[in-house]
């Protein structure tokens, strides 16, 4: 037999003080043997490393400045040594025993590079709001032309695969994983593991909530390189900011402005017959309806925290 897998996971993480510790719990509590936890701060000033230096000597980590999320997850990995790796943005958290589900799946199918799981919305204060309802069982075919189901914080892949493929390409912002999944799934085999492996923490102000068109633009040139065309939900996505942008310019009574956004939606989705033809299923409905509801729920959240902070600064006032 072989030598045990081992298993390093390397946290990116900037002035993120408000999560980390929940970050940093969830890895320790991890019941597989073999795992190595590196975070790389990138120079934080918001009490992050205060937070790093209280678990003592449980955790490494390192705080320098980096070129961004991507370079700073590069330089973990080449600090560590694990046969599998992943990734934790530290305002996500891994679900109790999601290290050893996914290593004991890598010994029992050596021919598999990459393991993925489901995953739970989480809010700012850590509370449960629901399942990643997206997250579907592996299709090269669907991820490529409808959508990343994959939730990066329940992804985890082997360190010889990710060396063949060329590590995470750090021109990239918001597309990094996705980008990472399919030079990965082109190569080698991809398995869907049925079971929660991490919570995702929604935040008003997150990169994948605050992205827009620029993260939709960055996801079609990750997709152009493999000569492929903007997948399905991207485009549904477009559909979706070209219909706000309407509604917002009827509420001001701009009435032309508000049909010719409609308008343009309405030719972005019928340009896609992809995109129709997911409109057709009730799951992509129920995406829909959950991506608004988090989006209204988030803004919410963090207007009610913001008013409470003023409210107790004018009390000490």
């Amino acid at each position: 037999m072989g030598h045990p897998l081992t298993l390093s996971i390397v946290t990116p993480s900037f002035n993120t003080g408000g999560y980390l510790a929940a970050a940093v719990q969830s890895v320790l509590d991890q019941d597989w043997p073999n795992l190595e936890f590196l975070v790389m701060d990138g120079g934080s000033t918001d009490g992050s490393l205060d937070i790093l230096r209280s678990f003592g000597e449980r955790v490494r980590w390192v705080s320098e400045k980096d070129q961004g999320q991507s370079d700073a997850i590069n330089k973990g990995f080449a600090r560590t040594s694990g046969d599998v790796l992943t990734w934790l943005n530290a305002d996500d958290t891994l679900a109790p025993g999601a290290a050893r589900a996914a290593m004991e799946y890598f010994a029992a199918h050596p021919d598999v590079a990459l393991v993925y799981g489901g995953a739970d919305y989480i809010d700012f204060r850590g509370n449960l709001i629901g399942p990643c309802v997206h997250i579907e069982p592996f299709s090269l075919h669907r991820l490529i032309h409808y959508s990343d189901y994959i939730v990066q914080p329940a992804a985890f892949f082997r360190r010889s695969a990710l060396a063949k493929v060329g590590g995470i390409d750090p021109s990239l912002n918001w597309a990094m994983d996705y980008d990472l999944w399919l030079r990965l799934a082109r190569r080698y085999k991809v398995a869907y593991l049925p079971r929660k492996l991490a919570n995702f923490r929604w935040l008003k102000d997150n990169k994948t909530a605050t992205g827009g068109e620029a993260r939709l633009d960055e996801i079609d040139r990750v997709l152009a390189k493999y000569g492929q065309g903007s997948p399905a939900f991207v485009r549904l996505e477009r559909v979706n900011l070209r219909v706000q942008e309407a509604r917002l310019a009827l509420r001001h009574r701009k009435v032309g402005q508000a049909l010719s956004q409609f308008a343009r939606a309405n030719a972005l989705l019928l340009s896609s017959p992809r995109a129709m033809w997911s409109m057709c299923r009730p799951t992509t409905w129920k995406i829909i309806w959950t991506g608004q509801v988090l989006r209204a729920r988030a803004g919410k959240e963090h207007a009610a925290a913001a008013a409470s902070s003023l409210r107790q600064e004018n009390a000490n006032a």
